[in-house]
């Protein structure tokens, strides 16, 4: 079950996840702008950071943020997608100092920008310009659709409350091919 205080997060959709079959409760998708108030929700709400990850789609980048709480059942995943011609994203290591060297593996092996880090470094890889190894191919990348769990590829419709709702997605052939 989703906590209520989750529609403070402000995502642009909320998929929410058998607990028992995903060790998730949600998924959500948080505008870039809004990825710093959604981690400040979940520090207040007593959340840790687990890992911060990119994956390089033919839409952009998708970054997941993995959260879990301390002392309830709570892991969910933030996702913020970028295009590749502005690959930023504001940082989120002031709210959790664990995600320093996250940010830093992430710049490293996809180029994505942690805007305000304190230390956007070379954390791993030489800091000689070297473009980053796990940006693929133009020939090499997949649609997100590919590659998601089938679970997270939604549609977000409006209810009647005003809130997004997920739903399966409609017409997309990478999810067809997984059912």
């Amino acid at each position: 079950m989703i906590p209520a205080w989750i529609s403070q997060i402000g995502a642009s959709c909320v998929v929410p996840l058998d607990h028992a079959r995903t060790g998730q409760i949600a998924s959500l998708l948080v505008d870039r702008e809004k990825i710093e108030d959604a981690c400040q929700v979940l520090w207040d709400q007593g959340y840790h950071i687990e890992s911060l990850a990119a994956c390089d789609v033919l839409e952009g980048f998708v970054v997941r943020y993995h959260f879990d709480h301390w002392t309830e059942p709570g892991r969910l995943t933030l996702r913020v997608s970028v295009p590749r011609d502005d690959a930023r994203i504001p940082t989120v290591s002031k709210i959790f100092p664990g995600a320093d060297w996250h940010e830093r593996e992430c710049h490293d092996f996809h180029g994505v920008v942690f805007t305000g880090h304190p230390n956007l470094h070379a954390l791993l890889l030489p800091d000689d310009g070297t473009p980053p190894p796990l940006v693929k191919s133009e020939k090499a990348r997949k649609s997100r659709t590919d590659v998601l769990p089938l679970e997270y590829l939604v549609d977000c419709a409006p209810t009647a409350e005003g809130q997004d709702a997920a739903k399966p997605a409609s017409g997309d052939a990478g999810a067809q091919a997984k059912g």
